[in-house]
């Protein structure tokens, strides 16, 4: 049993090692009731990993935690949630594709968790006590960077948390947010609340701290009441490292001429950049991450937009657009090497020449290896790549050949302006000094470099000046007389300047999800269907007969059955080739019950659906468990099962008696009973997503499955679930199928998987998850069906049934490429 001394949180030898890194070594921190406990250290300290042990996402290798007097080998984030620890990470773990308030229902514990039904209301009033004006109805995702910040403070104060964690909570917020923020944490801590502050800013932990624990290299390296320490001595603490490695020498820039030049360049997280690099100088950019060092120089290259003017040599950029700053002799090279700058999959020569492809080739068409070879050795030479020759392909490199094979690629194109993001990360030692080399070499060509990075000591030794960035504006400009490590990171953990504005969205249209229940594409469909329906009936009027309708309504609850299960699996992110194949197998394995009674046949129906079950729990767990992609997953059991089909049945058979056929016509009205189920379902799903809390993991996971993790979420489990779901109805999809043909072929309900697919995506449902809705997916299928059907009424040749099918498969395909390209559209775009 705790006392009121006791600490509400103790970590004890934590240690966490990733791949070539020891992040956590031997950690201890406790944090004491009514106490606000700073946490302070460099980037790559631990600091963030040791959030992540206490906040349950990051499990730990050894080291015991005790939060609430209970000691735990490990959490999860909604056992630490439980137990009364609430996280607010720097990057907001929301799902975009959820509601605020449906964000609260997943963030919010048992004991305080409103209602469905009161949710919005409850958050509403939540938010308007709080003083925040966000709508309890806005998706996650128009929320500003500012107002998702608030949302996650918002959650976590509503939990009443006896510990209260915050990681760098104040990088998105304005000075009125932190005054406003600083006021909660006072008062929570004259409540007793423990509260961890994740900081790099000193005058904030003067302003709100009582204690401090320092981190280097994951340890820690100090700390004790903030009152003991001067400003200088938790520098040195931080900070802690000699300068000891050999850096070129630096020229004597006196008279060289300007290069580079960008004055009032903003954009999204910084603004009114005003510098100038000359030729062959070195300038740094520093700062605590995230205060907008990387837009900048990303902006420089012309990869995100911005504002302002950029010239070099005198001649103007175009911003906003790689290529052109490519015509202007600027190269960018990436800090993210395996996502954004190499081909893994491509020879050394292959990589080096990627940018210099007209010199290397023949009439600009025709490679000619020889003089690839020529341009690529001696890059290769000159940078000491360690390789077994220039075929060898770059992705088996170390990280620190690789950066050369970079390099190797910027200095063969004689850029006028080199911009470079962490060089050297994720690099040995030795290969530091052939980089650092090599900067300085290309620089003395002339060169203008800028050079991001997050070791302070890299700057001090490798560049001519450096520009410490803080809330997206300059903070300081350091150069020779006062250019180092204590001064880089002084001039960053010192600075008290606000945060650059986050820009204001562009007006949302109000209550643009009210519009008709939000079910706008489900009514769209609807509406669409209606009028195919309407004219093909003016050209055939035996297209609305009792019959043809009945037809129709039986073939569209199958497709409708199979788009269902289609559309859980790609709310999550993924996708199920193997649909189609399960659909085989639901109608062979019901042939097996299609001539005894109807109970006989009830039987056969259960066998179906547990087969389908089966192979969903099976997509599932090679998705979830084993990892595989879900393209090659469920290809592969889409194989086996069809083959398992053709086995039972080589031949259509099972044709079921007429009593079952007259059974399963029977009608309501003329409305098919099958087609009535199917849409029982389809309501049972809508309330399912949207309702339950099975339904928000659902949409979280496809969102985000990181940020879905860290709101609580069991993402594997929740893929399982989803692919599980998805076999099942697609087993149901085959007996409505059975239903409408009465005989089992093994050959049958291929044709549904890119239907389903087709259906899914016109119903307005993400392809990369996060987003969809049932009873869309109901009328879309409907509408798909009713087009088959049309078309043979309306004696339209097979080959044009196949055109304007395959135009509407198309247009399923771009619906998601023509949203993407309207978010990343100028006018879609935020000005700063």
């Amino acid at each position: 049993m705790t006392t009121v001394r006791d600490p509400l949180l103790t970590l004890t030898g934590i240690v966490k090692q990733y791949p070539g890194v020891r992040a956590l070594d031997g950690v201890d921190l406790a944090v004491l009731p009514g106490q606000v406990h700073a946490v302070l250290g460099e980037n790559g300290a631990g600091k963030s990993t040791l959030v992540g042990v206490a906040a349950g996402s990051v499990t730990p290798d050894a080291g015991r935690i005790t939060l609430g007097g209970r000691d735990h080998p490990a959490l999860t984030p909604a056992l630490a949630r439980e137990n009364g620890l609430a996280l607010v990470y720097q990057t907001p773990a929301l799902a975009g594709s959820l509601t605020v308030a449906e964000s609260m229902l997943v963030l919010l514990p048992e004991q305080v968790r409103p209602t469905v039904d009161a949710a919005a209301a409850w958050t509403a009033e939540h938010l308007r006590e709080l003083g925040l004006d966000i709508g309890a109805d806005q998706l996650v995702s128009e929320l500003t960077a500012r107002e998702a910040h608030l949302v996650e403070i918002a959650a976590a104060l509503a939990t009443r948390p006896r510990v209260l964690v915050l990681d760098e909570p104040t990088e998105a917020l304005g000075p009125d947010e932190t005054n406003w923020l600083f006021d909660r944490i006072r008062h929570l801590v004259a409540d007793g609340t423990a509260v961890v502050y994740i900081t790099h800013r000193i005058p904030e932990i003067r302003e709100i701290a009582q204690t401090m624990t320092v981190l280097r290299d994951g340890r820690v390296v100090g700390g004790g009441p903030v009152g003991d320490h001067t400003d200088e001595q938790i520098v040195e603490m931080i900070v802690g490292r000699s300068l000891d490695t050999t850096f070129p020498a630096k020229p004597d820039l006196a008279g060289a001429d300007v290069v580079l030049a960008a004055e009032g360049l903003r954009g999204a997280g910084f603004d009114e950049l005003t510098v100038q690099v000359a030729a062959g100088e070195i300038v740094g950019f520093a700062g605590v991450e995230g205060n907008g060092q990387r837009q900048a120089l990303r902006a420089l290259a012309g990869l995100v937009r911005s504002h302002g003017r950029v010239t070099v040599a005198g001649r103007p950029v175009a911003l906003g657009s790689p290529a052109a700053a490519a015509r202007q002799g600027i190269t960018f090279l990436s800090g993210d090497r395996l996502r954004e700058a190499v081909f893994g999959d491509l020879s050394i020569r292959e990589n080096i020449d990627a940018l210099a492809l007209p010199r290397v080739s023949l009439l600009r068409t025709l490679l000619v290896p020889g003089r690839e070879r020529a341009l690529a050795g001696p890059a290769v030479a000159a940078l000491r790549v360690k390789a077994a020759s220039l075929e060898t392909p770059v992705g088996t490199l170390s990280g620190g050949n690789q950066q050369k094979v970079l390099l190797a690629r910027a200095s063969i194109g004689d850029p006028t302006v080199l911009l470079v993001e962490d060089p050297t990360q994720g690099v040995d030692a030795g290969a530091r000094l052939e980089i650092y080399r090599v900067l300085r070499e290309l620089a003395a060509r002339g060169t203008a470099v800028v050079v991001l990075s997050t070791d302070a000591v890299e700057l001090e030794g490798l560049c001519d000046r450096v520009l410490v960035f803080s809330r997206g504006r300059i903070h300081a400009e350091l150069s020779a007389a006062n250019l180092s490590e204590r001064d880089i990171t002084g001039a960053a953990v010192l600075a008290t300047e606000h945060a650059v504005a986050a820009p204001e969205p562009q007006a949302r249209p109000a209550n643009r999800r009210k519009l008709l229940g939000g079910e706008s594409q489900a009514v769209l469909m609807l509406v669409l269907t209606v009028l195919l329906a309407t004219v093909t009936a003016v050209q055939a009027p035996t297209f609305l007969s009792t019959l043809t309708v009945g037809q129709l309504l039986l073939a569209t609850a199958s497709l409708a059955l199979v788009s269902l299960g289609q559309l859980v699996v790609v709310m999550t992110g993924g996708i199920d080739l193997s649909v189609g194949s399960v659909v085989a197998l639901s109608v062979v394995a019901v042939s097996f019950f299609g001539a005894g009674p109807p109970g006989y046949f009830a039987v056969g129906v259960l066998v179906a659906l547990a087969a389908g079950a089966a192979v969903g729990l099976l997509n599932g767990v090679l998705v979830s468990r084993v990892n595989l992609p879900p393209v090659v997953a469920t290809l592969i059991t889409s194989i086996g099962v069809v083959g398992a089909a053709q086995l039972l049945r080589p031949l259509p058979g099972g044709q079921a008696d007429d009593l079952l056929l007259a059974a399963l016509g029977t009608t309501v009205a003329g409305i098919p009973v099958v087609f009535v189920i199917v849409v029982l379902v389809g309501v049972g799903g809508h309330l399912l997503l949207r309702r339950a809390r099975a339904g928000r993991a659902l949409r979280a996971t496809g969102s985000n499955p990181v940020s879905a993790s860290r709101m609580g979420v069991a993402v594997a489990s929740t893929r399982l679930l989803a692919y599980l779901l998805g076999g099942a109805l697609a087993a149901a999809g085959g007996v409505a199928l059975y239903a409408q043909t009465g005989i089992g072929d093994a050959s049958t309900g291929q044709a549904l998987t890119l239907a389903s697919v087709t259906v899914v995506v016109l119903a307005g449902a993400s392809i990369f998850g996060g987003t969809g809705s049932a009873l869309a997916v109901l009328a879309t299928a409907l509408f798909v069906q009713t087009i088959t059907s049309s078309l043979s009424f309306l004696s339209v040749s097979l080959a044009w049934q196949y055109w304007i099918q395959g135009i509407f498969v198309v247009t399923a395909a771009l619906v998601p490429l023509v949203r993407t390209r309207r978010r990343r559209a100028p006018g879609a775009a935020v000005s700063a």
